[in-house]
């Protein structure tokens, strides 16, 4: 069977501030195939050997891609103070997810390893939708321009007054809305980006820092901030999970739909890509800066009726990006 690639329309600012092409890590969850069987089929896909980590867990090296983890369920994985857990891991099978994490990849790249889904649905892979208690998600990691950077804090401001419109088109899946991994950013913290313009990030830590106690949230921002500010965020975050610093934005909001046959990587792709149009549109985000304020001042407005009014700007603005 000849595979297909499925184009990744470009993102508004395709370059770092330091003029290298942009890049974007990939974590797909699901369950079916066992972490071997998953790193089988990378192998054969992109090349590579398959080593066994020894802990529910694969390292697909040398791939075309360079290194491929494969793993099960990491935060659950690596807990040392549970005598049961490997046969509590193993026993829940089918419920506990399969997680594919690729290292930072060009948008060439991305397009190539989004291949792999139909090989993925091939061996049984089934995404969040195939069963109630299957809360499976995929997370995008793009690279920012810069920490400082204007765009990166416009980024930021978009995604506060986005995110009820992109929970509405995602139409999130039942299970992940009740787990606690991908919750909804404070409403204060939104009308704080809403109200300022922050000209650094260090400025921008600060005030998050006031409304954020977790990595729990559909953008976790901590990642960067510890990347950006290590001092400060020590300073600021008092929080015990082991925050890898990175320079990326965390993306966790989409649903695995990988046993979906008109279903791509392309999907949550263009779910960011929104965001990233709307920061790039300076009338655009301030005119949605403008309506939350009015937003925020309405007693008793509901939550559809702002998710309406992002709908109508993004059309006014032509700056809706395609499914």
């Amino acid at each position: 069977m000849t595979q297909t690639t499925t184009a990744f329309p470009p993102l508004p600012m395709e370059q770092t501030a330091d003029g290298k092409d942009r890049l974007c890590g990939i974590e797909i969850e699901f369950a079916g195939p066992t972490e071997l069987e998953t790193g089988a089929l990378i192998a054969r896909t992109f090349g590579g050997t398959v080593t066994e980590g020894g802990d529910h867990s694969v390292i697909v090296s040398d791939t075309r891609f360079g290194d491929i983890e494969v793993e099960l369920d990491i935060s659950l994985r690596k807990r040392d103070d549970l005598p049961f857990l490997q046969e509590g891991l193993d026993a829940m099978r089918g419920l506990i997810p399969v997680e594919v994490v690729t290292p930072p990849l060009s948008r060439a790249q991305l397009e190539e390893f989004d291949t792999i889904c139909a090989g993925l649905r091939g061996i049984g892979a089934m995404g969040s939708r195939s069963g109630v208690l299957l809360g499976f998600g995929v997370h995008v990691n793009p690279e920012v321009v810069a920490p400082d950077h204007r765009f990166t804090l416009d980024t930021i401001t978009a995604y506060a007054l986005l995110e009820p419109w992109l929970r509405d088109r995602e139409q999130v899946d039942t299970t992940r809305r009740m787990m606690p991994f991908i919750g909804a950013w404070p409403k204060a913290l939104i009308s704080d980006l809403a109200q300022n313009d922050y000209d650094s990030l260090a400025d921008l830590m600060r005030m998050a820092a006031r409304h954020i106690d977790s990595r729990n949230l559909s953008l976790d921002l901590l990642p960067l901030f510890k990347h950006a500010e290590p001092e400060l965020f020590a300073e600021c975050f008092d929080i015990d999970d082991k925050t890898a610093a990175r320079p990326t934005f965390h993306f966790r909001l989409p649903d695995s739909r990988i046993d979906e046959a008109d279903w791509s990587l392309r999907q949550p792709w263009q779910l960011w890509r929104q965001v990233e149009r709307v920061a790039a549109n300076p009338a655009l985000l301030a005119a949605l800066r403008d309506a939350w304020c009015t937003h925020d001042a309405a007693w008793f407005e509901r939550r559809s009726v702002w998710v309406k009014t992002i709908d109508t700007l993004l059309q006014d603005h032509d700056a809706k990006a395609a499914p």
